[in-house]
């Protein structure tokens, strides 16, 4: 019975220390990136003493007071921790880590030590995500030239990392309109690509770009290339499809080729002297010199050579013979026969409406611009004619002459006017009227002479 009444004692002093402490502030969960600097912190309702205090991850007793563990992986790091009594007695209690690393995610607690009974917080996570080293993603170099049908293999290789990274690879091709092309897309390093060459992959670059889900800001990348590709020539013979005989006739011998084709040489079948038939010195233009009815079917061929290999390519030409009379034209002579008839047509036409802008036009002059042009001639009368008068006086400066008698003056005006004949046809004759005025002013107001 006293054992057990013992017990019931323990757990009673147990649910009252329980009681007692209590935890105002928890730690919180925290995501940070290494090398950074980390901060937990909790708050009792009491205050306790610091060696009583203590941080536990995973299990496992960090710190005991101010004090790190020499047992824990956090000794001599760049750590520090710290107490204080806040209002009201109550205790903070801190955890910094200065640089964080990967291992030092877990879970952690405060617990704090009561007579031998452990009191913990409520737990908190504490997730430490890698950022990847700058000298990542690395692309393996690739060996040019590559020829053609050869197989290409590119690796490029990222950071193994928590989280893990992204790396994209994508295709390009220098010159051509074309967007980009995804060929891997993983979570995985390294990742590897490898493909037959071809002449499209001439001038490619690759591309390999590092992402992580860590920090949107981090984007980085490499590449390969460009791929320089060798490949035998791709050959066409642009040359006219019809021929009239007596005529010349032209083949250019169109190449696609790297490297570039250093020979070219051009056969018929059945054979021609070489006197009929002319090469440029590149030896890419052949000319037959004049075309007769027996070239009717000759079999024209090209081959072209480079470093990688040859390649021929042949036509067969077609002759018209102009000398039997013959109606059948060839396809460009039937077309400028086309095009001179509509042209005829469209001369035609023209000529049609000049013609009959023309007549309008004689229509317009006669039917409206003549009979108003006659309407306001002949509504004009004599009366509108300002009339011209017979005698017009035109006044002359007036001019103060003295006089003898000093207490007198003198105000001579002179005025004259001109006869101004009627009849149009007389000619002008003018008869000047004149008429002196004199005004005498002595001590009276005024006075005038004859």
């Amino acid at each position: 019975m006293r054992m057990y009444f013992l017990r019931y004692v323990s757990f009673l002093n147990l649910v009252t220390i329980m009681e007692a402490l209590e935890f105002r502030d928890h730690p919180q969960d925290i995501t940070a990136i290494e090398g950074t600097t980390v901060e937990m912190t909790c708050v009792l309702e009491q205050e306790v003493p610091d060696s009583s205090l203590s941080w536990i991850r995973n299990g496992n007793t960090l710190t005991e007071g101010r004090k790190i563990l020499e047992s824990s992986p956090i000794f001599n790091r760049d750590v520090d921790t710290g107490t204080s009594l806040l209002s009201r007695k109550s205790t903070y209690y801190r955890l910094e880590i200065r640089s964080v690393l990967y291992s030092d995610s877990g879970v952690y607690a405060c617990a704090v030590d009561q007579n031998g009974i452990e009191v913990k917080s409520e737990a908190a996570h504490l997730t430490v995500n890698q950022l990847p080293d700058p000298i990542y993603p690395i692309c393996d170099p690739i060996v040019n030239p590559v020829d053609e049908g050869y197989r290409v293999k590119l690796r490029c290789t990222g950071d193994v990392i928590e989280p893990p990274i992204k790396l994209k690879l994508s295709k390009c091709v220098m010159d051509v309109n074309t967007d980009t092309e995804v060929l891997l897309y993983r979570q995985t390093t390294p990742i590897i690509h490898s493909f037959i060459a071809n002449a499209d992959d001439n001038n490619a670059i690759f591309t390999c770009q590092l992402t992580t889900p860590a920090d949107d800001n981090v984007l980085r990348n490499c590449s390969f290339g460009p791929l320089n590709v060798w490949y035998k020539p791709n050959i066409t013979i642009q040359h006219a499809g019809t021929t009239l005989s007596g005529r010349e006739a032209i083949f250019i011998c169109q190449t696609n080729a790297n490297p570039p084709v250093t020979d070219f040489m051009w056969q018929f079948y059945p054979p021609l002297s070489i006197d009929r038939y002319d090469v440029d010195d590149i030896g890419q233009v052949m000319r037959i010199l004049r075309v007769n009815i027996d070239d009717n079917g000759l079999i024209v061929k090209c081959t072209a050579r480079n470093s990688v290999g040859q390649v021929t390519y042949h036509v067969t030409i077609e002759v018209i013979d102009t000398d039997n009379g013959s109606n059948e034209q060839p396809k460009t002579n039937a077309i400028e026969s086309t095009n001179d008839n509509i042209s005829e047509k469209k001369n035609v036409s023209l000529a049609v409406l000049l013609a009959v802008v023309s007549v309008l036009a004689l229509v317009i002059v006669f039917a409206i611009i003549i009979p108003a042009y006659y309407f306001c001639i002949c509504s004009k009368k004599e009366g509108n004619v300002v009339a011209q008068p017979d005698v017009y006086f035109e006044p002359q400066d007036r001019l103060t002459l003295p006089m003898p008698n000093k207490r007198h003056s003198v105000l001579w005006r002179r005025s004259f006017g001109a006869q101004v004949p009627t009849d149009r046809d007389v000619d002008a004759m003018y008869l000047e009227i004149q008429s002196d005025h004199y005004i005498f002013t002595p001590d009276s107001r005024c006075n005038t002479l004859p």
